[in-house]
């Protein structure tokens, strides 16, 4: 599945490449305030050298102007790729569906169909342009965090890299249940759009039937399933917030204790303990963007892995034998036939009828809805 998905980044890779250039030069400039900031601790401010005090900021300013810009190129052509990706997605998805027989039609309501072309392209689209951008730059701010840290100190760095184990035992364990509630999720979503476009689009023969009571009931049967799935998802979802939250919490009290610590037996000095309480946010601002991209990647899986299910759905082919049906002549008559696709559901079952040549034929639900139409 990562191959194919991946296959789809393959027309845009300009951008792909500027884009996670731009990400990386990001995370550059996000490691420069707390080394410029332990420099002036340490060094400028108890020399006096207010000039380079000076100097320092301007510099550190103009490196978020040029970040600015940054973050404006990874908006902006990062999700320019991302709708690209989508909108050739969509369009793998209508051929196939165009090649499809009737029978994966009459088992998959139109509904259904639309929301996987809508609602799971588009956070297929989303996980497309964040993904790889919050992965490389969580990961190289994970990284350079962790080496920056450990050249303030290595055993503090130790003890708070000692968390990390925990924290991601715990998002493996939620992950899985977040995973089927939101599949559970799109399920229930895609089953509301089939019941509104089977009553929109149907509205004269219900109007015809007086079946308002029976589509009513079906569509809040199809909401009440809608609202517990999202009722799990969202469960799930605060547990794995709640828990991960906590853990990296749990990380600034460490520092501050250990740290703490550390100063009072004099194994660190006040400017080095002033600038590892700045740059344990490098460390710890990186591994909850991960932990909240948990979400979106499970989206966008859940999303990718439903649009699978069709394009992998076997095409209809022509027999090679067919004919042409050319210069038909005579009547249309059906003495009890029963068919189906080679389904579970059947499509008519003990049909007789005898159309006569230039004849049509109109159901039952459509002539009363035109004499309705007549008498108002």
């Amino acid at each position: 599945m990562f191959k194919r998905f991946v296959a789809y980044y393959k027309p845009h890779m300009k951008i792909f490449t500027l884009d996670m250039l731009a990400s990386l030069l990001i995370s550059v400039i996000g490691m420069m305030y707390p080394i410029f900031t332990r420099t002036m601790l340490n060094d400028l401010i108890p020399n006096r050298n207010y000039r380079m005090v000076i100097i320092f900021g301007l510099a550190l300013l103009a490196l978020y102007a040029l970040r600015m810009f940054f973050r404006w190129y990874v908006q902006y052509y990062g999700h320019i790729m991302g709708v690209h990706m989508q909108a050739q997605m969509r369009s793998d998805l209508f051929n196939r569906l165009e090649t499809l027989p009737y029978s994966y039609f009459d088992e998959h309501e139109t509904g259904k169909i639309m929301s996987r072309m809508t609602n799971d392209l588009m956070d297929i689209s989303e996980l497309a342009h964040h993904g790889p951008e919050n992965i490389l730059i969580s990961g190289f701010m994970i990284i350079g965090s962790f080496t920056y840290l450990c050249t303030i100190s290595v055993p503090l760095t130790l003890i708070i890299f000692a968390c990390v184990p925990i924290l991601v035992a715990v998002s493996l364990i939620f992950r899985k249940r977040m995973r089927d509630a939101f599949m559970e999720s799109r399920k229930s979503i895609a089953v509301i759009n089939a019941a509104l476009e089977s009553s929109i689009s149907g509205i004269r023969v219900t109007k015809a039937f007086t079946n308002a009571d029976k589509e009513r009931e079906k569509f809040e049967d199809g909401n009440a399933q809608f609202v517990e799935a999202r009722r799990k998802s969202y469960l799930a979802m605060a547990q794995f917030h709640s828990s991960t939250n906590f853990i990296t919490d749990v990380f600034n009290v460490v520092v501050l204790i250990a740290g703490g610590i550390f100063l009072y037996n004099g194994k660190i000095n006040f400017g080095d303990y002033s600038a590892f309480i700045v740059s344990i946010n490098l460390f710890i601002g990186p591994v909850q963007t991960l932990i909240g991209f948990m979400e979106q990647y499970q989206n966008g899986v859940t999303g990718f892995e439903r649009f699978l299910e069709i394009i992998d759905q076997e095409p209809e082919y022509e027999n090679p034998d067919a004919k042409p049906l050319e210069n038909v002549q005579g009547s249309i008559q059906l003495d009890h036939v029963s068919f189906s696709y080679d389904t579970t559901k059947g499509v008519l079952n003990d049909v007789s009828l005898n159309i006569e040549k230039g004849r049509k034929l109109r159901s039952s639900a459509r002539r009363a809805a035109a004499r309705r139409r007549s008498a108002i």
